[in-house]
């Protein structure tokens, strides 16, 4: 019987070059720091598998790195979006494949995710609506998906939202979560603003 590669490759299991080329010729295709078939369809453990390798210990996945790891969007941005818990001591040595800050994060805002610990969509979809920069058409449905896995509706997030009182960008976060496609029209009820 002949040896089988497994699901997730790199160059470990094959030359830098051959993995190029059969994504080039369309046998694979780029998953995180890896590569895979393009007829194996990425799950949430095979996307963690190979993100791990750029995620150092005691980090936490978060933001788009975290909606990614989540299947909220096909898109792998860099650098890798990461961050610290604030009453933890980890020591992140600088790097341009990540971006790591330090957060206040409540246990049941924390996921595993194979090896790797990451913020749960909800919490993840709060980040999106309050940091991202630009919250375009993807961006919307990248937290419409979040929202729709967590089963959470924008008048959860408000009242998730009121419950910090100076909360950086809430009202930028507020204003964003009224123009969801998924939830505009009030179809789950009208969001208050604090």
């Amino acid at each position: 019987m002949a040896p089988s590669l497994p699901l997730l490759l790199d160059e470990r299991h094959l030359p830098l070059g051959e993995l190029t080329a059969a994504r080039l010729d369309g046998d694979l295709r780029e998953l995180a720091g890896g590569y895979c078939s393009v007829d194996v369809r990425p799950c949430l453990d095979l996307r963690a598998a190979a993100l791990a390798p750029m995620v150092p210990d005691g980090l936490v996945v978060e933001r788009m790195t975290a909606a990614w790891l989540h299947g909220a969007t096909p898109l792998f941005r860099r650098p890798v979006q990461l961050c610290v818990r604030s009453d933890h001591r980890v020591r992140a040595h600088p790097s341009t494949d990540r971006v790591v800050r330090q957060v206040v994060l409540a246990e049941r805002e924390i996921t595993r995710a194979g090896t790797l610990l990451t913020t749960h969509p909800f919490r993840t979809a709060i980040d999106l609506l309050r940091w991202e920069h630009t919250f375009d058409r993807t961006t919307a449905t990248t937290v419409t998906t979040l929202l729709l896995a967590a089963r959470a509706t924008p008048p959860d997030v408000a009242r998730a939202l009121s419950r910090v009182p100076h909360l950086p960008h809430k009202l930028r976060a507020l204003d964003r979560l009224a123009t969801l496609p998924a939830f505009a029209g009030g179809v789950c009820g009208p969001i208050s603003r604090p």
